[in-house]
């Protein structure tokens, strides 16, 4: 186990949880944001299991209002600073608030996410800017980022770039290759008709 890793569980506070809560949605047909899994919103079961690791986890999405009350009142939210910048308008609005040297980002549409694949990432922090899963394609929406990538960040905000990995050339990153852990995003009605009935 990292020392990185020993010291974060002694010292949680300096890593918070972040669920990036959707927008447009062409491929499902409507705001992945408001998938309902297990007679839950998917968004609020993701939001359970990072508590259980994180002190401090945050909700970014484009307009608050689309949630109902309850669960503007259990969990913490904070609206998109970048209109339709995507995935990474999200991260930079994230990094800008937290107070912790890192932050886990999460997307709101993986049904299967677990304490268990949280940690088996956290083991290889050390001190890399950027810790991703990487295997068909890297997960740069199941990763650790430190604050200190918000500069090279918001320097592709401002060329319009969108691309989360495009920064990675800029930055220390760590590709961990992945063994066994299913992190799949739901983009299709016909994919979460199929988590509904296998899980």
């Amino acid at each position: 186990m990292k020392a990185f890793y020993r010291w974060c569980v002694m010292n949680p506070k300096d890593v918070t949880g972040v669920i990036l809560c959707g927008g447009k949605s062409k491929r499902m047909g409507f705001d992945k944001a408001l998938i309902r899994f297990k007679g839950h919103y998917m968004l609020e079961e993701t939001a359970i299991t990072l508590k259980k690791i994180f002190p401090k986890v945050l909700l970014v999405t484009d307009h608050k209002q689309k949630f109902p009350t309850q669960l503007l009142v259990n969990h913490v939210f904070l609206e998109d600073e970048f209109f339709q910048k995507g995935p990474l308008g999200g991260l930079v609005t994230a990094l800008r608030h937290i107070d912790t040297s890192y932050l886990f980002l999460v997307a709101c549409d993986i049904p299967n996410i677990t304490v268990t694949k949280i940690r088996q990432l956290l083991e290889y922090v050390e001190d890399e800017q950027v810790i991703l899963f990487s295997g068909e394609k890297l997960e740069t929406l199941f990763a650790v980022y430190h604050r200190s990538c918000l500069p090279q960040f918001k320097k592709q905000l401002a060329m319009d770039n969108k691309k989360i990995r495009t920064a990675f050339d800029h930055l220390e990153v760590k590709k961990v290759k992945k063994q066994n852990i299913d992190i799949t995003n739901v983009n299709y009605p016909e994919e979460l008709i199929y988590w509904r009935q296998n899980d």
